[in-house]
Order: structure tokens, then sequence, then C-alpha cells
């Protein structure tokens, strides 16, 4: 596995799941990947979203050159906070 795709793994660890009401699905986002989000109808949908729009994301934070947040992990937030 390359280290991009180990990148992207780990931040898919960290996704935070939104409930958008009855009949609206979910929305997901990952903290520290500014305007990153994806919908579906359940989460499992919302997760496949974000993983297709992170690979995306993270190819167009590299070609514009502003680098990628550091990523850690929930286990080392909870000690920091």
């Amino acid at each position: 596995m390359d280290t991009l795709a180990k990148y992207r793994k780990q931040a898919l660890k960290l996704a935070e799941f939104s409930d958008l009401g009855p009949k609206e699905g979910f929305a997901a986002t990952i903290p520290g990947f500014r305007g990153l989000i994806a919908v579906g109808g359940t989460k499992r949908e919302a997760m496949a979203e974000l993983e297709s729009t992170l690979e995306d994301w993270v190819d167009l934070a590299l070609k514009r050159g502003i680098g990628l947040p550091k990523i850690a992990s929930r286990k080392q937030e909870l000690i920091s906070a």
C-alpha cells in the first residue's frame, strides 16, 4: 500500500457523521479537512462517498501545493484534550 493510500485510510478512521433528519440521510466529514463533506442516504453510503471525495480532495490539495492536514488518532486527541 502506498503512502497516500495509508494516509487516506487513517483519515477515514476519523470520520464523523451527522444525521440530517428523516429522509435526508447522513453527512460525513473529517475534522481538519476544510471543505470536505459527503452525504448519503445511510452512514455506509455517506462513508463510501467520503472515501471517494477524500481521494479527490487530497489530489487537489497536493496539486495546489497547500499540503495535507496532520492526522491524529482519536486516542491522541483525547489525551491532548
